[in-house]
């Protein structure tokens, strides 16, 4: 015991040794957590928001900078952090915050240029390990030093009113510093030959789980392209989730194939391009159908970009001399960054490009669905309220946020507070509800107002407009906030 505790020690060690920036974020990361926690401002909070993107570029640098002449590059990115100071507040886990850290992590995969589709897989697989690892142990950590502070309360009788203070200080440390460092201890080995060993674990999980599982879900696509072909009908919304889920997972089980001892499945990961096709064939047509009906809005910005990347991968896979994994990751850092921080390509760009030209026609009919748009001229009472923030679909430091993605609405005030959240069906059914009505009766003008306010304990959402598409029920197309009131 003691022998492993020494070698545990000096991993430890040579990690914190060979990764000084990574280690200095940590700290910095712990010390501005405790700072905000302290101080009620929350100044760091888009900082320690972005913390984990700014660590993952570090990581990457510090492996792909080893020669002297490029290590300043490396020591550089420890101030990566700080143009995140003047970045506006914008809610945890906005679309912005989750693509950067995709894009975070694929530049970390893609740095080591590994075009062996082999070393790639082995590389990706070690990594993903050691962040369960590191991740893992933390949670034991932080859950093994929460039931000491309770039973030491609990027994000395001490310390009644500092459980809130010790127990995030605690959550900072283990999530900040102690994290970060036994990822770094996990994954320093990270080019150790022969990862993942061949084991008949492995061997069970592909051949007998995952990919007669997936061939199941190939057979459904198959079937389900048959009916849409014969009778010409459009695939349902939700086709495109699976089709994504169902792309990726055949790209990904591909390359672990090579780290089996019995390979059943050649017959169909060697022409997986040519497997997945009628499903991205109906990928394609749902998604640039409900385009062409509805607009762009950010998630279909997304959503056409990861048919992209699923596409272009596809494509390289055809091609024998292409076919790499390091390839696909370019190809996606590409367009991910594109629609993510280019100015007037980006997806809330498209988005209102694209929603502003449709035109505010107060109803059409195509085809037997009607588009009924509510909005108002009529004054919004604010007696009682004092104070209005602009609602806006954007974030700045004087605004509350609405965002309306995913078939949710969801609302933060300026200070990036949630304040109301509810899916489309919830939120339009309340406000129906609100004015006797229901989504099967038809909308007169005369309740318009009243259904572009909604009513909180103590605040109140003003909406400039709500697009319903109507065809046996109402749908909500999309949502443009104008103004959020507090008392």
């Amino acid at each position: 015991m003691k022998k492993k505790i020494v070698v545990f020690g000096l991993r430890m060690k040579a990690a914190v040794r060979s990764h000084p920036v990574e280690v200095l974020l940590s700290v910095l990361a712990c010390v501005m957590g405790c700072y905000d926690y302290e101080s009620k401002s929350g100044y760091f909070d888009m900082v320690l928001q972005y913390m984990p993107v700014v660590f993952l570029l570090a990581y990457a640098l510090g492996g792909c900078c080893s020669e002297m002449k490029k290590r300043f590059l490396y020591f550089f990115s420890v101030l990566l952090w700080l143009p995140f100071l003047a970045v506006p507040l914008e809610p945890l886990l906005s679309s912005r915050h989750l693509v950067s850290l995709i894009i975070a992590l694929l530049v970390y995969l893609g740095s080591g240029w590994m075009k062996d589709n082999k070393r790639f897989v082995e590389n990706t697989l070690f990594f993903v390990r050691s962040l369960l690892y590191a991740g893992g142990l933390s949670v034991v950590i932080y859950l093994l030093s929460g039931s000491i502070y309770k039973s030491i309360q609990y027994i000395f009788e001490i310390w009644q009113d500092e459980a809130e203070r010790i127990i995030t200080y605690t959550a900072i440390v283990v999530f900040s510093v102690i994290f970060p460092l036994l990822f770094l201890m996990f994954n320093e080995r990270r080019e150790r030959p022969g990862f993942p060993s061949k084991s008949k674990l492995f061997d069970i999980l592909l051949n007998y789980v995952l990919s007669p599982a997936l061939l199941i879900y190939a057979v459904i696509l198959y079937l389900y392209f048959v009916k849409i072909v014969v009778l010409w009908s459009l695939p349902k919304g939700a086709v495109a989730s699976i089709v994504v889920s169902f792309t990726f997972a055949v790209f990904v089980l591909k390359g672990c194939q090579v780290f089996l001892s019995r390979r059943y499945y050649d017959w169909f990961y060697d022409h997986a391009s040519l497997a997945v096709l009628p499903a991205l064939a109906m990928f394609w047509v749902g998604t640039l159908y409900r385009i062409r009906e509805y607009g762009f809005t950010e998630p279909r910005v997304y959503l056409v970009v990861v048919g992209l990347i699923l596409t272009g991968t596809v494509v390289l896979f055809l091609v024998r001399r292409w076919a790499s994994y390091l390839y696909a990751v370019c190809w996606a850092i590409l367009l991910l960054a594109s629609v993510t921080y280019i100015p007037g390509i980006t997806a809330k760009d498209i988005e209102r490009i694209s929603q502003t030209s449709r035109g505010n026609y107060p109803m059409r009919k195509d085809l037997g669905v009607e588009y009924i748009h509510i909005s108002s001229d009529k004054p919004v009472n604010i007696r009682g309220y004092n104070t209005m923030e602009s609602l806006q679909s954007y974030k700045t430091n004087d605004t509350a946020l609405l965002r309306a993605e995913n078939d949710t609405i969801t609302i933060y005030d300026k200070e990036g507070s949630l304040v109301y959240q509810r899916s489309y069906d919830e939120f339009l059914d309340g406000q129906l509800r609100k004015v006797g009505l229901s989504r099967l009766d038809s909308i007169p003008e005369s309740v318009y107002p009243d259904l572009l306010r909604i009513d909180l304990d103590s605040s109140a959402v003003i909406l400039e407009a709500i697009n319903i598409r109507r065809d046996s029920v109402d749908h909500i197309s999309y949502i443009l906030g104008a103004y959020y009131l507090k008392q």
